[in-house]
């Protein structure tokens, strides 16, 4: 790869058949990029395709009317790619890259978790890090439960 962080933009632009809302650098050698939800395991399939092939993990953020899902990749050489996406937080369902790119398991079953995100076609989908006996529709992570926490604190002095 060892191209400049301009040089890969230009390079993903071009290439990348499907829609790219917005790319930006962060950092010295950090490529965020943008794509609809719809385009996200298509996307993923291709930065894997482009030399992007290690999946260093996913995160995701409530922001409060959606839910960010990035998607972090490196390959041999930099810079790093980070696929940026957004889901309804109303309905947070997304297909899963798993299929494709078998070390997101565990990241998606970690955001089901916390967050409540459902990735649709995951093949052993199930609870990750939460107890078996955790409350159905509670995401520990979510911008509502953060905020019943924080007032039960402060009721609880």
């Amino acid at each position: 790869m060892a191209e400049t962080v301009e040089q890969t933009i230009e390079k993903l632009r071009q290439n990348y058949p499907g829609e790219i809302l917005e790319t930006r650098q962060v950092g010295l050698d950090e490529i965020f990029v943008t794509v609809p939800a719809t385009y996200i395991v298509a996307f993923c399939k291709f930065l894997i395709e482009q030399g992007w092939w290690h999946l260093t993990t996913i995160t995701g953020q409530d922001l409060g009317e959606s839910i960010q899902l990035l998607y972090h990749f490196n390959g041999d050489e930099s810079p790093s790619i980070t696929a940026v996406t957004e889901i309804g937080v109303d309905e947070p369902k997304i297909a899963s890259i798993t299929p494709d790119v078998p070390a997101a398991t565990m990241y998606e079953r970690e955001i089901n978790d916390l967050l409540g995100v459902v990735f649709e076609g995951h093949p052993r989908p199930g609870r990750l890090v939460l107890p078996d006996d955790w409350p159905e529709g509670v995401y520990p992570l979510r911008l509502d439960e953060i905020q019943k926490r924080a007032e039960r604190d402060s009721e609880n002095g």
